[in-house]
């Protein structure tokens, strides 16, 4: 090691003190990292040409002072900071002038796009829009590739500049690939191999734009080719898309140089561009005299239909196309290509030689021979039958937490865009807040995109990746993305005028949680009065038999409950008048005369407005006659079958509700329901583990509450989160249990007083870590269920009818078996289980898992795990 040390012979000062200072300098000022190792005496001494013991003197004085450290049959090295004495300078250096940098030019400024998620690792939900799958990454393949690469040629390879064009081996590997997959015939010269896409948009604009120019770009299109036409000094001009890509007829009309597209899956917003306007653009390019660069950046992932040619197949006299292998391989690759018309060749490798003379001559070498020998193929087969299957998770898991959603980009790609339906805020503020809850949603500026003027794409758009997660991980990070806005409601109720939005973008279409933690719960003083409920029915001397004990449905969203004695059900379908009615809330943009399923947030709702729990509401389902009384005195009746019933009915709540800025709008499901998840879910309640709460908090609590349609008893507490995604039967109807049930804001006021008087969710989450209590039950097949029929458990399910309750027990360890818990789940690594669907046997302690591991529910990383104490 050289270190910087010049010597002043003719200097007053010694050479001794000369050297002592400068280094001592170079350490303080971390020119010399801490802990580096110095050069030995001997070293130093001919660098600077001085005897040794003008050296072994300095050293001495820097050993004294605090700044290096000798370590025996070592050698010497920086000292960390803290071990450093102050020292006084021997000759304080005068400032000079020339050292003032107030007469140098300023840097040029250029806007860049941030690709690298700063908060990326924190989150335990990413949907970075574009990013594959790094455990699909073909690594055992890769590394063989390249040390065969290192054994052929790697001497001469790395220790000479090969062509800036890059390896003819690679370049003819492209070539064949494109003919192909995308029907482009190319020769190997007119491929130049470039540092990714962003390389060939910056080379595109060097040959092309500058002062005075004109370039064209979709809007709203990838951030870095309008960065980099607008580092040039070029005029950008943003042309609109819609459902079918750019629109033709908007482009300019004046001189443009070059326009940049994305025709096969447009970015951000998905779209493909039609055949027609794929020839409509390539005659306005010929006869405006410009390139169209054509980025087509995840074209190998095309899940329905076959593929339309690339404008570089139909037109490669005009195009400059841009391929890369970040997508299908990883962006930490670096590798792209450009193909370009032959004219272009020169002067774009003259371009690339300036810039960098060529790329990775090891990485290009490997990944010609991973193309070449079809390892590139079926990967990429491999992956789009994956992301495929991630893919409809995610469209599915946003109809189960979010209803019709209207999305576009589907059909192809790595990512999708979403409008965010009414009832949801605007996209910046839902990014955040979903930052939160560590789930990572991107808007459009943070997702890479690029709009001169904010427009209902940025304000109503959602992009999100679905490559680089599970199936799992999908799932829960929607569910956790729905959670957080009721969550947020409940928390904040001026949250709601938030979610008042509605802007359409047209062409969008449409493992069991952790173990219970047992802390003080968050509770509120109880009253001791309670309504009568199927909880003290079935305490008054009734058998200990897995038994129906309850079933309820709830008309009017919102409003008090109607005890049934039996309801007949068909398969697949809502529970029959339950929540059919809701009332929205003023100002609501919503089709009144059709109203779709919303997050409850559009909607007069018990979490919001307890005063709905001060009357009882009753409905005749056939003549649709509502009635109203207060302590059994009728106050109302209205016919919701006539305007004027519902007016009146409107008025009332109105009156009830003095929040509310006007009169509500009470609104009909035609063939739905307004429940708080759009999929048709019945709810179910095992009354044992509300009692179990009762024991461990020391409060009543009373199950109508949980607003279920089932009320079953005879079960141990907690027994029915085993039965996730198993068959159970209530009289003649089978249902599968379907998942846990969340609960909300709704849940803290009494149902027989109207106050808000127990905290249930944030009591939920103190104690066991999750605010679930209860299920939802899909129904399997059609019956009918009444009030005493028996329940018949999973065929798996240890316990027998009649068995006595178990207590509510943590996962069954032994005693003192080490456990850790997740901080982002609250799910609990039992090192006596182990995780065997990861290979992780068990007995295997938390030390032994390798790093890469992550959380099987939420995917958080190792590190964010902790001790857990059972208290």
């Amino acid at each position: 090691m050289q270190v910087p040390v010049l010597l002043d012979r003719l200097s007053h000062i010694t050479l001794t003190v000369q050297i002592a200072e400068q280094l001592r300098e170079g350490i303080r000022t971390g020119r010399i990292m801490a802990g580096a190792r110095m050069p030995s005496s001997r070293q130093l001494a001919e660098q600077l040409d001085v005897s040794r013991n003008t050296v072994v003197r300095a050293y001495e004085m820097l050993d004294e002072w605090g700044f290096v450290e000798t370590r025996p049959a070592s050698g010497i090295y920086a000292a960390a900071e803290t071990a450093r004495q102050t020292v006084p300078r021997a000759v304080a250096l005068p400032p000079s002038s020339e050292d003032d940098p107030g007469n140098l030019p300023p840097p040029e400024r250029f806007r860049a796009q941030r690709l690298v998620n700063p908060t990326g690792n924190r989150l335990s939900f990413d949907f970075f829009p574009g990013r594959p799958s790094a455990r699909l990454f073909p690594a055992k393949t890769w590394r063989r590739l390249m040390n065969a690469a290192l054994s052929r040629g790697g001497p001469t390879g790395l220790s000479e500049y090969s062509d800036p064009g890059g390896l003819f081996s690679l370049r003819s590997a492209i070539a064949s690939h494109v003919a192909m997959s995308r029907g482009i015939l190319a020769e190997p010269g007119c491929i130049v191999i470039v540092a990714g896409v962003q390389e060939g948009l910056s080379l595109s604009a060097r040959l092309f734009l500058g002062p005075g120019r004109r370039a064209a770009v979709e809007s709203p299109c990838y951030q870095g080719a309008a960065f980099a036409f607008e580092a040039t000094g070029a005029e950008v001009e943003a042309v609109p898309v819609d459902e079918d890509g750019l629109i033709v007829d908007s482009l300019p009309t004046g001189q443009t140089s070059l326009l940049y597209t994305t025709p096969s899956h447009q970015y951000p917003t998905g779209s493909t561009l039609s055949l027609e306007r794929r020839k409509a653009l390539v005659g306005w390019a010929r006869r405006m005299g410009c390139y169209i660069v054509e980025d087509d950046y995840d074209s190998d992932f095309q899940y329905e239909g076959s593929p339309l040619p690339a404008v570089a197949a139909i037109a490669p006299d005009v195009t400059i196309y841009l391929g890369t292998f970040s997508k299908s391989l990883g962006a930490g690759l670096r590798l792209g290509y450009m193909i370009l018309p032959p004219s272009l060749v020169d002067a774009a490798l003259s371009a690339k030689t300036l810039l960098n003379n060529g790329c990775s001559w090891l990485d290009q070498s490997a990944l010609a021979a991973f193309v070449q020998s079809g390892s590139f193929a079926a990967h990429v087969s491999r992956c789009r039958v994956q992301y495929r299957e991630n893919r409809d998770v995610l469209i599915q898991a946003l109809r189960r937490h979010f209803g019709d959603v209207a999305i576009s980009g589907e059909t192809a790609g790595l990512h999708l865009f979403w409008q965010l339906p009414s009832g949801v805020p605007e996209a910046g503020a839902l990014e955040k807040l979903a930052r939160k809850s560590r789930v990572g949603i991107y808007s459009l500026v943070s997702g890479g995109a690029f709009e001169p003027q904010e427009s209902r794409f940025g304000r109503r758009g959602i992009l999100l990746g679905y490559s680089s997660l599970t199936p799992r991980q999908i799932e829960q990070g929607i569910s956790r993305l729905s959670d957080v806005i009721d969550d947020t409601l409940d928390a904040r109720p001026a949250f709601v005028d938030e979610l008042l939005v509605h802007e359409p973008i047209p062409f969008a279409r449409a493992r069991q949680p952790a173990s219970r933690i047992r802390q003080k719960p968050a509770l509120h003083a109880a009253r001791e009065h309670r309504a009568e409920s199927p909880h003290e029915q079935s305490s008054q001397g009734a058998e200990n038999m897995q038994r129906v004990r309850g079933i309820y449905r709830y008309p009017v969203k919102g409003l008090s409950p109607e005890p049934l004695s039996g309801i007949v059900l068909e398969a697949g379908k809502p529970f029959p008048f339950d929540r059919v009615f809701a009332f929205a809330r003023p100002g609501v943009p919503m089709d009144y005369d059709n109203p779709k399923w919303a997050k409850k947030g559009l909607f007069i709702m018990l979490m919001l407005e307890e005063a709905l729990a001060s009357v009882q509401t009753s409905l005749d389902p056939d003549t649709l006659l509502m009635t109203v009384k207060d302590g059994g005195r009728t106050i109302l009746t209205a016919g919701l079958a006539t305007p004027d019933g519902r007016v009146e009915f409107e008025a009332f709540v109105r009156q009830l509700v003095p929040t509310l800025r006007d009169r509500p709008r009470l609104v009909r499901s035609l063939d739905g329901h307004f429940m708080d998840k759009p999929d048709n879910v019945l709810s179910m309640i095992n009354l044992e583990t509300v009692r179990a709460l009762e024991a461990e908090w020391g409060y009543p609590i009373d199950p109508l509450r949980f607003r279920a349609n089932f009320y079953v008893d005879g079960l141990r507490p907690w027994q029915e989160n085993d039965w996730i995604g198993s068959d159970i039967r209530l009289g003649d109807v089978v249902f599968r249990v379907d998942r846990r049930n969340g609960r909300c804001g709704a849940t803290n006021v009494n149902p027989a007083t109207g106050a808000r008087d127990l905290d249930i969710p944030a009591s939920l989450r103190a104690a066991f870590g999750h605010k679930d209590l209860g299920v939802y039950l899909v129904a399997r097949s059609a019956g009918k269920v009444v009030v005493g029929d028996p329940l018949s458990p999973p065929q798996h399910d240890d316990d027998a009818v009649g068995s006595p309750a178990k207590p509510v027990t943590a996962n069954a360890s032994a005693p003192g078996t080490p456990r850790h818990i997740c901080r982002g789940c609250y799910y609990i690594y039992d090192e006596a289980h182990g995780y065997v669907p990861d290979g992780i046997s068990p007995g295997t302690t938390f030390a032994e898992i390798p790093e890469s591991w992550r959380c099987p529910d939420c995917g958080t990383e190792k590190a964010n795990f902790r001790p857990f104490v059972q208290l």
